[in-house]
């Protein structure tokens, strides 16, 4: 499974979301699929209260997505983040204020309800009366105590910069949730990851049930969590080495989307910035319009999610590549090293799919196009997670920059050489433990050089074995 984003095919199939993606590219000059990764991001968030995803085989699954970009200080993640999810803070805001004047309101409410309980009890501890008087007072209190108002519920969606288990917490408010941070750190460091498990099922949308050492335990029901952070390579590493086998023997890296772009520092040109920022306003318009929709769910109280269904032709192109992905879990296949990744790439394919669609507003069911793009984007996702978390044996990356060495040798006009010479110049760490000869092995097994005994009997090697040899090397001299 392979794919490649096609930024201008994707405008054509996609034109709401592929041109903002394209333009906040243009304009931030921020590496592309970073700006795709906080727009899926932006969509998941909004998207994720209205509709689920009837995958294939009949069962339902949240359109939440966990998506993490690893990207170096300096590649303008705070501002793409920013940029994409500025609608759906605004909307935040607003429910944080509207929430702090009912809590004034609650307040007041609750002084009341007190000061009338205090009479009521008085009432009830009074020594003089009859025993039907005792009694009506004790029916009049227990009415009372059934009235206390109720404390208004939070409806804040996104949570910046806390710990994963203080984000359940806040799920149990709400139900729906967004983790979101441009710089991750506190999301993989310290004692976050204590939550994993948690996650792992907010995830899949089961019901939770957290328990917190002093304090009741949290039930959540049907959650919807989306997870997304940007963070520097030097903080996520430890968690692609043997200290995060635990998380990831978990499962939980399995289940995110996995942007690790290429930077674009020291080609962000002036001439290259357009000043037209018309896409990505007709971008933040359709995410007012979803949340709109998602403000009136919370209105109305008892609100039913809608399915988002294949169409027949996506669902059997899902079927083929579903196949596709379970046997290159065999060994010698792309994804021997990574069964894990591959049984969530399926559903996660399905999840984009159902983003874009109903993102784009096309109604009835996913097209063979959109499960298409849907695919693409997940493979290239599946590319980056491979090359963080499942690096090439030693030998080859070692091979690697023993074929750098080998290229400059070349272009110093030399073709022929005895092995001791390369040995002698090859990379520090490699001439030791063997590793000199298993990468030479590696280069000479893919035919990139060749070995021979020379007239002196010494073993030498033909750095361009594509070419014919010269008949005196042929005959033995040397």
């Amino acid at each position: 499974m392979k794919g490649e984003i096609n930024p201008a095919a994707f405008c054509q199939s996609k034109p709401l979301l592929g041109e903002a993606v394209r333009q906040a590219h243009q304009n931030f000059q921020a590496p592309y699929r970073l700006c795709l990764m906080a727009s899926l991001s932006a969509l998941s968030s909004a998207i994720q209260s209205l509709a689920d995803v009837g995958m294939p085989y009949g069962a339902k699954a949240p359109t939440s997505i966990n998506a993490v970009v690893v990207a170096d200080s300096g590649e303008r993640k705070s501002t793409v983040e920013r940029c994409f999810m500025k609608e759906i803070k605004a909307a935040d805001d607003n429910i944080e204020e509207e929430h702090r004047e009912h809590m004034v309101d609650y307040k007041i409410k609750i002084i009341e309800w007190e000061a009338k309980k205090q009479k009521l009890v008085k009432k009830l501890v009074k020594p003089s009366g009859s025993d039907q008087d005792l009694a009506n007072a004790r029916d009049e209190l227990r009415d009372f105590l059934a009235s206390k108002p109720t404390m208004p519920e939070r409806a804040k969606m996104v949570y910046e910069d806390i710990s994963p288990m203080a984000m359940l917490a806040a799920l149990h408010e709400t139900g729906v949730g967004t983790l979101v941070s441009s710089e991750g750190g506190i999301i993989v460091d310290g004692k976050s990851f204590e939550a994993v498990s948690y996650m792992n099922s907010a995830w899949s949308g089961d019901r939770l049930s957290v328990a917190r050492f002093g304090k009741p335990t949290l039930e959540i029901s049907d959650p919807r969590l989306t997870v997304s952070f940007m963070l520097q390579k030097a903080i996520f590493e430890p968690q692609t080495g043997k200290k995060g086998e635990k998380i990831r023997g978990s499962g939980h890296w399995a289940r995110y989307l996995v942007f690790y772009p290429e930077s674009t520092q020291g080609s962000r040109l002036s001439m290259h910035q357009a000043n037209s920022w018309e896409h990505l306003e007709a971008f933040n318009h359709r995410i007012r319009e979803i949340l709109s929709k998602v403000r009136m769910a919370r209105v109305v109280g008892d609100f039913e999610r809608e399915e988002i269904r294949f169409s027949e032709e996506a669902a059997v192109a899902w079927y083929k590549l579903a196949d596709r992905i379970e046997e290159a879990i065999l060994p010698g296949g792309r994804f021997e090293r990574a069964s894990d990744h591959a049984s969530k790439l399926g559903e996660n394919i399905a999840r984009v799919a159902a983003l874009l669609h109903y993102f784009e507003g096309h109604g009835g069911t996913i097209s063979l196009e959109t499960f298409n793009v849907a695919a693409d984007i997940c493979a290239e996702c599946s590319e980056d997670f491979l090359k963080l978390f499942v690096p090439p044996p030693e030998e080859i990356t070692d091979a690697v920059e023993l074929n750098k060495l080998i290229e400059r040798i070349q272009d110093d006009g030399l073709r022929f050489i005895r092995k001791t010479y390369l040995n002698k110049r090859c990379p520090n760490a490699q001439r030791t433990g063997g590793r000199f000869f298993r990468a030479l092995d590696v280069l000479l097994r893919e035919g990139v050089i060749s070995d021979y005994v020379d007239g002196n009997n010494a073993q030498c090697l033909d750095l361009c074995p594509d070419l014919q040899r010269p008949m005196w090397l042929v005959n033995g001299y040397h």
